[in-house]
């Protein structure tokens, strides 16, 4: 006999027009291959990268990757359930806190509902 695991569905929204301005926006990409932001104090333990110099952006330019390390964040709707951005690499260059979609998913065993106004993280 198998058991499972009685899992409580929750709901996080990433990015909200009412978020207080002193929390860190983060932005989800389908396309991404790693999560991606250009100032350090969003990561915690930074560390050498082991990957590729440099990451591509939509227009094909190269930037290069500082280091790497991971970060949590959580949401103002449910600030107790930490969600984690492993390998995350410090891009200087790029201007927006890239969320990988498909590593986050993986990482936190979630999933995204995007509507036209919001994303939406659950569990």
């Amino acid at each position: 006999m198998s058991q499972t695991k009685n899992v409580v569905p929750s709901a996080m929204i990433l990015n909200s027009e009412n978020q207080d301005p002193n929390l860190t926006t983060w932005i989800p990409d389908s396309g991404a291959s790693f999560h991606a932001t250009g100032e350090s104090q969003n990561i915690q333990h930074l560390q050498s990268f082991e990957g590729p110099d440099q990451i591509y952006i939509g227009n094909a330019q190269g930037l290069p990757v500082q280091s790497s390390g991971f970060t949590k964040i959580c949401s103002p709707l449910n600030p107790s359930f930490p969600l984690t951005l492993n390998k995350l690499l410090l891009v200087p260059f790029v201007t927006k806190n890239l969320i990988s979609v498909s590593q986050f998913c993986k990482d936190n065993h979630v999933f995204f509902e995007f509507h036209p106004n919001r994303c939406v993280v659950k569990s």
